[in-house]
């Protein structure tokens, strides 16, 4: 199933020429996905496409205006109040408030990488609100794949614990004491629904395995999407595309390192290639992923 089958627009809201306007003015356009979907190759080819490029030799592999939606540190600058003494819950009331400052303050797009579902706080506000976001890029990878990256991410080939949360609609990343704020991803299946049944911000959906099979095709999809300029674009898209491939990244990690690699990973560009899943998952494994997870599967050509 190629990109141009899998991939698609909900931008209803942008019809008209105003409408296009009033969402160009909005500068957060945030970069969702389940993690290990594909979202940091994602900030590299766009790094390529639209922001300052990186070199080679630099450790910095993205040079994009832009963050994480759990970025701790930025979330106590813009509130001046210590997180660490507030609850997970309290800090979700205010960050709706700093990803408007953040936007108010742009001078250009900005790209933040979001591992959080669409969820609302305790006060009924939407997490991520929809008067400062552009649109929202959406990754989506098979799970089966997922279970086996996230494993390697986290520093061990536990399956059957990633399996289970991914299936787990409970599943929270960070929070508490912990250096990022808290995420919650509502599990694999969990997390795309809430990103694709809200109608507030308009949403481009990639598929990891599409970006492997054509990437020039869906980095195209991401450039007509967020509206860039049409001058030169094909080879932008082609050159963003050469300086991103997977052998040129792991490479690049074995030289220079990658500052995004947790602790426990031996490395971050691991492999990424489609199938792994069914490889290395035992059939009791997969079939707890199936039984989870099958009608979003079927939708998204992830059937046996």
């Amino acid at each position: 199933m190629m990109a141009g089958q899998t991939a698609g627009t909900r931008a209803s809201a942008m019809k008209t020429e105003a409408g296009d306007t009033q969402r160009a003015m909005r500068k957060i356009c945030w970069l969702a996905s389940f993690p290990k979907s594909g979202n940091t190759w994602t900030r590299i080819l766009l790094s390529h496409l639209v922001g300052e490029k990186p070199s080679d030799g630099e450790e910095d592999y993205v040079r994009l205006s832009g963050s994480i939606s759990s970025n701790r540190i930025r979330f106590d600058n813009l509130t001046g109040l210590p997180s660490s003494d507030m609850t997970d819950d309290e800090i979700d009331i205010l960050r709706p408030a700093t990803y408007r400052s953040i936007a108010k303050e742009a001078s250009e797009r900005f790209y933040v990488k979001v591992h959080d579902a669409y969820h609302e706080n305790m006060e009924g506000q939407p997490i991520f609100p929809s008067d400062c976001s552009y649109g929202a890029i959406y990754l989506v990878r098979s799970p089966l794949d997922v279970a086996i990256s996230y494993a390697h991410h986290q520093g061990h080939q536990d399956f059957a614990k990633t399996v289970a949360q991914l299936n787990c609609t409970d599943h929270i990343m960070a929070g508490g004491s912990r250096s990022q704020l808290r995420q919650k991803t509502f599990g694999w299946a969990g997390h795309y629904k809430s990103w694709h049944e809200q109608t507030e911000i308009p949403v481009l959906t990639i598929r990891y395995e599409d970006m492997l099979e054509d990437t020039e095709a869906c980095v195209m999809q991401m450039a007509q999407f967020l509206q860039l300029d049409d001058d030169n674009i094909a080879a932008r898209v082609a050159h963003a595309v050469a300086e991103s491939r997977f052998d040129k990244l792991r490479e690049k990690e074995a030289r220079i390192g990658f500052r995004e690699r947790p602790q426990k990973a031996k490395r971050f560009f691991r492999s990424g290639r489609a199938g792994e899943g069914r490889e290395q998952l035992s059939r009791e494994l997969q079939d707890e992923i199936y039984d989870a997870n099958h009608d979003l599967m079927r939708e998204l050509g992830y059937l046996k």
